[in-house]
């Protein structure tokens, strides 16, 4: 009778043990579940090259778009040249969307222009894009080395007057707003930001 009571009682005592590990166990595949519903999804992946890369911004049509450089004397506003200067302006624009000119400053101020560009593009080139667009007051154009059959992919520069330079420089933009502002420019004025916006 004794061993019958013994048995039993293990029996019990088994049976109450599996419906707790059982409850554990379907605790933890639910938690699990939550978790991986809750996880943000990840910000960056890893390309081939073992290098991390965030997800593409959208892309932006130059031929409806003005960019805005913003400094502390005012906003620039240009029309990008997007016939003539397709590959440049989508440069610029890509550029200025990872905030590449982003508290950078305008380091060369001539009479003639005014010229900035981003340490973080330092070495990158474009090819040239030559167009009907002459060297005039508000023209938007990369610089480059004299001589040279490439540009500098962050270094521009803005004409406060007529200048003479040879002719193979991609001209890629107008100014259409802020030509005062382009005036007021001193040494070492900084470049808040550049955004871009859409046409009116």
């Amino acid at each position: 009778m004794l061993r019958q009571q013994q048995n039993k009682q293990r029996r019990q005592f088994a049976s109450a043990a599996l419906m707790v590990l059982a409850t554990l166990f379907a605790t933890f595949v639910l938690s699990c579940a939550q978790q991986e519903k809750e996880a943000p999804a990840p910000r960056a992946r890893r390309s081939g090259t073992g290098t991390t890369t965030t997800s593409a911004k959208p892309q932006i049509d130059p031929a409806t778009s003005v960019a805005v450089i913003e400094t502390a004397k005012g906003n620039i506003e240009f029309e990008f040249l997007a016939t003539e200067a397709p590959e440049t302006s989508k440069n610029f624009i890509k550029n200025a969307q990872v905030e590449y000119y982003k508290g950078e400053k305008f380091y060369r101020v001539e009479e003639l222009l005014i010229q900035a560009g981003s340490k973080l593009a330092a070495g990158e080139t474009l090819a040239i894009e030559n167009g009907a667009k002459e060297m005039s007051r508000g023209v938007v154009a990369m610089a480059k080395e004299e001589g040279a059959s490439v540009s500098y992919a962050s270094e521009f520069f803005i004409c406060r007057d007529e200048t003479i330079l040879d002719s193979e420089y991609t001209i890629f933009g107008n100014v259409i707003s802020g030509m005062d502002v382009v005036d007021s420019i001193a040494q070492d004025d900084v470049i808040t930001n550049i955004t871009i916006r859409n046409k009116e």
